[in-house]
């Protein structure tokens, strides 16, 4: 059984400690957004909660399709389907490298004492309890709905520049959530580099005007992959903003240029400079990047640092919906 401090101070048994539904897609190790959702998952296992994975497919989006999350839900239904039709019916996946208690929600997993957790792009309260958690993963895709009554609501944020005119009003708390994958992503070629490679993801938007037409299109590509290219070229154009591929170059030994925004100053981009390291803010900065290259993995630790916002998360969640 929890204790009381085990428990984040709360009174609970082990039989009615609170438990946490975290509405994600299938495990998909190349989208930083799934994986940690996922992650958090594995985090609050760890420190002796229940967490279970809701394959958001599942869910009744059609709660979804009233105000101002219509069009946003809507196209989602539709792409969903698309891809069932293009590449058949597909089997939810977990991380294969998950916690032993991670497994998959259904609806019995509900209680009167269940958080459930939404990413940003989930419109509204689709299953419809009462205390919910939205974690922005990403700036707000629309305004949120009016707060019924008895029902209680608690946003984190990912990172600082996701913050709008209503996070000041709904309170600023951040969860952040890091996997650098140095396993993984480490630099094997200490020789001769040449060639560009480029990351557009979340900057599709943006004028791509940064790389040459050689350039390599690291979108899509597997890990695997996208190592081989991170240490065959020499320079790492991203128009995405705060992909953590960004990082995974500058550990296999490129020279990352983050194509700034236009209004958007390099401590508004990212306020804590040992989140800078090895990344450099437009072409200028490069000779920073360069010596600050080393540093990447000098760093707290992230287990730990993972470990700590974990912490503070469960006791957060559980001060405010439970005290």
């Amino acid at each position: 059984m929890l204790t009381s401090a085990e428990n984040g101070g709360n009174n609970f048994s082990s039989s009615s400690s609170p438990n946490f539904i975290i509405v994600a897609p299938s495990y998909d190790n190349t989208s930083g957004g799934i994986v940690v959702l996922h992650k958090l998952c594995d985090l609050i296992n760890e420190q002796g909660y229940s967490a279970k994975i809701f394959y958001y497919h599942r869910f009744p989006l059609i709660r979804s399709l009233n105000g101002c999350g219509f069009k946003h839900t809507l196209l989602r239904l539709i792409h969903i389907s698309l891809k069932r039709v293009i590449r058949g019916k597909r089997v939810f996946k977990l991380d294969p490298e998950k916690h032993e208690k991670t497994t998959v929600a259904e609806l019995q997993d509900l209680r009167e004492n269940t958080i459930v957790i939404y990413p940003e792009i989930i419109y509204g309260n689709p299953l419809n309890h009462k205390n919910v958690v939205r974690w922005m993963l990403y700036k707000r895709k629309f305004l949120p709905r009016k707060k019924r009554a008895g029902f209680n609501e608690l946003n984190f944020y990912y990172h600082k520049s996701y913050l709008d005119e209503l996070s000041v009003i709904e309170g600023v708390l951040f969860l952040t959530l890091t996997n650098l994958m140095e396993d993984k992503y480490k630099q094997s070629n200490f020789g001769v580099r040449q060639g560009y490679c480029h990351i557009v993801r979340k900057g599709k938007s943006r004028t791509l005007d940064q790389h040459p037409k050689d350039s390599i299109l690291i979108d899509g590509l597997t890990h695997e992959e996208t190592v081989k290219v991170f240490n065959e070229v020499e320079f790492c154009v991203s128009y995405d903003l705060y992909t953590a591929l960004t990082r995974f170059a500058a550990l296999c030994g490129c020279k990352v240029i983050i194509f700034p925004e236009e209004g958007v100053a390099l401590e508004k981009w990212e306020p804590d400079e040992k989140y800078r390291y090895g990344l450099a803010y437009g072409w200028e900065n490069i000779s920073w990047a360069e010596n600050t290259k080393h540093l990447l993995l000098r760093t707290e630790s992230q287990k730990n640092q993972n470990i700590v916002m974990t912490k503070k998360f469960l006791d957060k969640c559980l001060s405010h919906f439970f005290s």
